[in-house]
């Protein structure tokens, strides 16, 4: 005999209430890692047929990826490129932060200045970008106009210039993101020990190393790892800006996987790189949030 459930108990209640929200989960996430899992295991690609019908080749796609050398420097040069962009936001945004947590005349209107480039598009931060570095573009135009020389430096075709131009991009479009967290966990500090270590003769560097960072440990990871994870899927500017070139000098794993599944219909050998980059990003997250478990104990 099926037992009826008990709503009168409120943890059944509670439960029966968020089934829908389980089943929508499992139905945009869990279902999707499946099917991603077994056509990793397949051949499939779209010019050869649906994907059930797809030939099992066990992990021949695994095996193929590690001697794919585009892969692995496409994943080396995003890391490259989110640890010096992720790296400069922080400090900018820590200083920005700490610049700003004090009231002064103007600060409102400063902060929404600050914040515009966040409000960006991508898409569109890329093609200004892509404006402002190009050879005939106005950043030549006022480096001639102020050296007196004429510039025609060509940003965007070189290796090491348009590697540097995309981190000065995402740097522009997301410190304000690190500034707005970092000053946000900066009000909420608690002031006790920082008025003490002031009347105790501390300098304002001394508060701010010994006293303030310490306590601001939580919040500079949590800020660490939503940037650093949300520079690792960047695509749109790189792609607006550079294509990934000049040759491969800025293709990020992201640019990387967009060609080979939409240009190369490569499905199966998609979904295993995809699962490999999802396994590394879990890791790096896993290790990350160590110390904020630490401090939860």
């Amino acid at each position: 005999m099926v037992r009826k459930p008990d709503f009168n108990n409120p943890k059944t209640f509670a439960s029966v209430l968020m089934m829908p929200t389980f089943a929508l989960l499992i139905f945009i996430g869990i279902f999707p890692l499946g099917l991603e899992i077994y056509v990793s295991f397949t051949d499939w690609s779209p010019r050869v047929g649906d994907w059930w019908t797809a030939n099992l080749i066990g992990g021949a796609n695994y095996g193929a990826v590690t001697g794919d050398y585009l892969f692995f420097f496409s994943v080396l040069r995003t890391i490259l490129m989110v640890v010096g962009a992720v790296g400069v936001e922080f400090l900018l945004g820590l200083g920005l932060a700490y610049f700003f947590v004090r009231e002064f005349p103007g600060k409102r209107a400063l902060v929404s200045l600050i914040i515009i480039p966040m409000m960006t598009i991508p898409a569109i931060n890329g093609h200004m970008m892509r404006m402002i570095f190009y050879g005939t573009g106005p950043l030549n135009f006022f480096l001639s106009a102020f050296t007196g020389i004429d510039v025609t430096t060509a940003w965007l075709r070189t290796a090491e210039s348009a590697l540097m131009t995309i981190i000065l991009a995402d740097v522009w479009q997301w410190t304000p993101l690190m500034f707005l967290i970092l000053m946000s966990g900066l009000v909420a500090l608690p002031q006790d020990p920082i008025n003490a270590a002031r009347v105790l003769g501390a300098s304002a560097w001394q508060q701010f190393r010994y006293i303030m960072i310490p306590m601001l440990k939580p919040i500079i990871v949590v800020a660490l790892i939503i940037r650093f994870l949300e520079a690792l899927k960047l695509f749109d500017t790189i792609y607006i800006m550079t294509r990934g070139g000049p040759g491969y000098s800025t293709q990020s794993f992201s640019i990387f996987l967009y060609e080979l599944g939409i240009k190369h219909l490569r499905y199966g050998y998609l979904a295993s790189e995809a699962l490999i980059i999802l396994g590394l990003l879990a890791v790096i997250t896993w290790f990350a949030v160590k110390p904020i478990r630490e401090t939860l104990k």
